[in-house]
């Protein structure tokens, strides 16, 4: 080598190395189960709120749910993953697991459209256009799920789509040991 092109050399390969180091850090987080994350709600009760519902005007009280295990599902017709999930919710929702739904800063026209198309596995649909709920919950995207006690205790948080793997290993768990 040139003495001209040693001092580059001496530079390029530290900035080579930092650079693949970056990338592997990046590849390797990619790789991590980011859903898991605990929820600051886990082991707190519900906060309260109530809301009209997507279908009718009554509005029910989170307060009313109480009594049995269910899942607490924020969703959205804006959100692809909710499109990939709403099939596995109705099969829950035919098994007989109880699921609330909460739609998430939407269009009450394109909500109901969304379940008359795909079918509605909720059996109270909340309509929260502004968020408002989901703040409440700490929700940072759709779709987001939760497991709530029967005394209305928050027991788990998923962060992303439902499917059985994640239904069967992380929530069903914790609705038969309770």
């Amino acid at each position: 080598m040139s003495q001209s092109t040693q001092p580059i050399a001496k530079m390029a390969i530290p900035a080579l190395i930092v650079v693949a180091l970056l990338f592997g850090l990046f590849f390797f987080s990619l790789q991590e189960d980011k859903p898991l994350v605990p929820s600051m709600r886990e082991n707190k009760p519900l906060p309260p709120f109530s809301s009209k519902q997507l279908f009718g005007q009554e509005v029910i009280s989170s307060e009313e749910l109480k009594g049995d295990y269910y899942l607490l599902n924020f969703w959205g017709s804006w959100c692809p993953t909710c499109y990939v999930e709403h099939p596995y919710l109705m099969t829950l929702k035919d098994q007989g697991v109880r699921i609330i739904g909460v739609n998430y800063r939407d269009t009450e026209d394109k909500a109901k459209s969304f379940l008359e198309r795909m079918g509605d596995p909720y059996e109270y649909s909340f309509f929260d256009p502004k968020g408002k709920i989901a703040i409440e919950m700490g929700i940072t995207a759709a779709p987001e799920t939760f497991l709530i006690s029967p005394d209305g205790k928050v027991l788990f948080h998923r962060i992303g789509e439902m499917n059985s793997q994640v239904f069967e290993a992380a929530f069903l768990p914790l609705m038969k040991s309770q």
